[in-house]
């Protein structure tokens, strides 16, 4: 914990030396800065409630933040997989943008995140990873209304492509 607080007041520092405005430090600072006993927290160490726009927030925030580290031909990897987990996901009743549909969303990007963790050398991954699995444990439960907090049982078809999920390809090596 002290660690996160030393982190905080150094980028205040490096950013008033910089110019920059806390605010921006602010933009860049990750969505959920620790995890604890089933819970997410904010760099104030504030309780974050797993809302479906924050977790969708977060989610993009780790999607655009891992994939902007890929090399170009992980990159092209990386985006066929997406193509293939949204494609071979989507369903005739996805144009309704039922709640279903929403929450299952959810699930590939952290089926994503996974993929992009395992494919980018990370100093910060087992941290990271423990932050993408609290929020697919979260993802088990409804978080879309009406139901809030029933279990959440993904179609079949989603289910069977995120367990045939091919381990990423070494593209470092090309």
């Amino acid at each position: 914990m002290r660690n996160k607080a030393v982190s905080g007041a150094a980028s205040l520092l490096l950013s008033a030396a910089l110019g920059w405005s806390s605010a921006a430090v602010a933009q860049v600072q990750e969505p959920i800065a620790f995890i604890g006993h089933g819970a997410m927290f904010d760099e104030a160490g504030n309780l974050i409630q797993a809302t479906p726009a924050f977790i969708e927030k977060a989610q993009i925030y780790y999607l655009e933040n891992l994939s902007a580290r890929l090399q170009p031909a992980q990159k092209r990897l990386f985006d066929t997989e997406r193509a293939r987990y949204l494609d071979t996901s989507k369903r005739p009743r996805d144009e309704g943008g039922q709640a279903g549909n929403k929450q299952d969303t959810l699930i590939i990007n952290a089926a994503l995140i996974d993929w992009l963790i395992k494919e980018i050398p990370l100093a910060d991954a087992g941290d990271l990873q423990g932050k993408n699995n609290l929020i697919k444990a979260k993802l088990r439960y409804r978080v879309f209304p009406p139901e809030i907090g029933a279990p959440y049982a993904a179609p079949k078809e989603l289910l069977n492509l995120l367990r045939y999920q091919s381990p990423p390809p070494d593209a470092r090596k090309n």
